[in-house]
């Protein structure tokens, strides 16, 4: 038995039901026991014990667990960074550095795609968004009503919602995706959901963690062959897919973009450690980086 947790009605809560519901974890070795806990539990959660593996991490959490005296690491990637600033069509914006002193809409600058965003916007675009935007703290569901409504210039989105903002809003994004950013100034990826589990329960249990591993990376077969097998029915509600043209957009991106993904490469390693160096050096809580909060497995993908 291995405790896998995942983030209520997202996308890491979609791959446990894809493992669970496909038998991939027991074609892998081991059966999983999974929950979804919410946003504002999920890291407690973790720490108190109550899940082996957290399919709702990503470097910088691993990383900050670990400066608080954590044996916490990353040790596999799920989705790639998808944070992205969206403009209304017909805005004259073009660029994220023509949107300095306007009013930019976000869910929480805690969150895993704003401090990606914060970081790369700071190293590659020498913009501090905290200085030099207006920013609007508001509800993730209120940011594209918002933007359309014009009571702010642009707003901070990730998938599916930058979808949405094109098909249904006709927006369009002036600076992102994440992972895009990253690859063309530093090389390797960014990733906005990484797998999270601490280093003494992959020592006791090698097997099961490379079986979970290889669990997600079926479930990433799964998905690739059949992008509509999470665009519809059940997976498709519980990642918020509600129109046909939303389901389309998110399934040719899954064709084209990689953005699900199972490659851990060393220079994907060395990635995550640089973004970790880079989230230290911008004061987003981590003093310094951490070594060992990026893990890569033996027999890890190379794909």
């Amino acid at each position: 038995m291995v405790r896998l947790q995942g983030l209520e009605g997202g996308l890491s809560s979609m791959a446990l039901k894809i493992i669970k519901d496909q038998g991939f974890d027991k074609a892998n070795g081991f059966t999983a026991e999974t929950f979804e806990v919410s946003g504002d539990a999920s890291t407690q959660f973790f720490l108190q014990g109550e899940a082996d593996v957290s399919f709702d991490g990503d470097p910088v959490t691993a990383a900050l667990l670990r400066s608080q005296g954590n044996d916490v690491t990353t040790y596999f990637p799920m989705a790639v960074q998808d944070v992205a600033l969206v403009v209304r069509g017909d805005s004259p914006y073009q660029s994220e550095q023509d949107l300095i002193g306007k009013k930019v809409g976000h869910d929480g600058l805690d969150s895993g795609s704003m401090t990606a965003a914060l970081v790369m916007l700071e190293e590659f675009s020498n913009l501090d968004i905290e200085q030099q935007y207006d920013l609007q703290l508001t509800q993730e569901a209120a940011l594209l009503r918002l933007l359309e409504r014009g009571d702010v210039e642009g707003v901070f989105t990730a998938e599916p919602n930058t979808i949405v903002a094109a098909k249904e809003y006709g927006m369009r994004p002036v600076w992102g995706p994440g992972w895009q950013e990253w690859e063309t100034a530093a090389g390797g990826r960014s990733w906005n959901i990484t797998a999270i589990a601490r280093d003494s329960w992959i020592k006791e249990h090698p097997e099961l963690a490379a079986g979970v591993q290889n669990a997600w990376n079926d479930a990433y077969d799964w998905i690739v062959e059949d992008p509509s097998r999470v665009t519809t029915g059940e997976l498709g509600e519980l990642i918020g897919i509600e129109s046909a043209e939303v389901a389309a957009g998110f399934e040719e991106m899954i064709s084209t973009s990689e953005y699900f993904t199972k490659r851990w490469t060393e220079e994907d390693v060395a990635a995550a450690e640089a973004f970790i160096q880079y989230a230290a050096a911008s004061g987003l809580g981590i003093e310094e980086a951490p070594p060992g909060a990026v893990t890569r497995l033996p027999d890890s993908s190379a794909e």
